[in-house]
C-alpha cells in the first residue's frame, strides 16, 4: 500500500520525484524504490514523508488514500493531525524475531530521552516469549502501589500502540509522557472530545488526572505481568472495588 499511496500523493501535489525527494531531505533514487516497491523506508523516514505530505503513518502503511471514502474522513479528522503516537524503535534478535526489550526503572530517565535511538534501545536487556499475538511488545520496571494487584518492581509486558484511536476505555497502559516518563495507569480516551486521556489509578488513594494526547510519546497497553506476592487478597472482590472506584472518580471529575 506504501508505494500506491506514495505515488499518489507526490501526483496530488504534481511534483517530480526529484522535488519530492529534496523537500523530504533522501535521495531521488530511494523515494524511486519506494515507490517501486523495492525497499521501505526506515522509521525517521516514514516520519519526515508523514509530515510532508500532512498524513499520519498508519493511514500511509496501511490505507489507500486514493478514494472519496478516505479524503472525505481526512478532511474531517483534519484538526487531529499529529495526535498519532510516534514510530517505535525495535531490535530483531538473529532470527530476525522481534525481542521485547526491557526498561528497569533505573533506565527510566534515559529511555523517555532516547526512544528513536537505535544505540540506545540495542543496549536494553531484552527477552522473547513464546506464542505471543502479532505485534511489538517491550517490558517496563513499575514503581509505586497505584495498581495493585501489580506492586512495585513488578514487570509489565505491553504491546505497543500505534495510534491513539487503538485507546481502549478502562484498559491499562504503560504510558510513556514528555515531562512525566513512565507511568503505569488505566486510560479513559477523550482524545475525539477534547485531545486527551484520563489517567486512573485502581488505587482509590490515588486522583485521577489528564493529559494531553500531544505529550504522549509512546504508549504500550499491558498484556501481561511478571512478579511475586505474599499479599492476600480476595480477587473477586478486589475487581469489583476497582470498577466501582474507577466509575465513581469519573463521575466525580471535573478537570480544570
Amino acid at each position: 500500500m506504501l508505494k500506491k499511496n506514495l505515488r499518489y500523493l507526490r501526483k496530488q501535489k504534481n511534483a517530480t520525484q526529484k522535488q519530492i525527494a529534496d523537500s523530504i531531505g533522501i535521495a531521488r533514487t530511494a523515494l524511486a524504490d519506494y515507490e517501486n516497491g523495492k525497499t521501505e523506508p526506515k522509521a525517521s523516514t516514514l516520519i519526515k514523508i508523514s509530515n510532508h505530505f500532512d498524513i499520519n503513518i498508519h493511514d500511509l502503511l496501511n490505507t489507500d488514500i486514493d478514494t472519496p471514502l478516505f479524503r472525505k474522513s481526512s478532511l474531517e479528522l483534519k484538526s487531529l493531525k499529529n495526535r498519532d503516537i510516534r514510530v517505535v524503535t525495535v531490535t530483531v534478535s538473529e532470527n530476525q524475531k522481534q525481542n521485547i526489550e526491557f526498561v528497569p526503572v533505573s533506565a527510566v530517565a534515559g529511555y523517555a530521552q532516547n526512544l528513536s535511538n537505535p544505540e540506545y534501545v540495542k543496549e536494553l536487556p531484552h527477552f522473547s516469549i513464546p506464542k505471543l499475538l502479532e505485534g511489538t511488545y517491550r517490558a517496563f520496571e513499575i514503581k509505586g502501589n497505584s495498581m495493585p494487584p501489580i506492586d512495585e518492581n513488578f514487570i509489565v509486558i505491553g504491546k505497543y500502540v500505534e495510534h491513539f484511536s487503538e485507546f481502549k476505555n478502562g484498559k491499562r497502559y504503560v504510558l510513556i509522557l514528555k515531562e512525566d516518563g513512565v507511568i503505569f495507569k488505566r486510560v479513559i480516551n477523550e482524545v475525539n472530545k477534547n485531545s486527551r486521556l484520563i489517567l486512573v489509578s485502581d488505587n482509590p488513594e490515588y486522583l485521577p488526572y489528564t493529559v494531553n494526547i500531544e505529550d504522549v510519546l509512546e504508549a504500550w497497553e499491558m498484556v501481561s505481568f511478571i512478579g511475586y506476592t505474599t499479599k492476600k487478597v480476595d480477587y473477586n472482590q478486589s475487581i469489583l472495588d476497582k470498577l466501582y472506584s474507577i466509575e465513581q472518580k469519573i463521575d466525580n471529575f471535573s478537570p480544570k
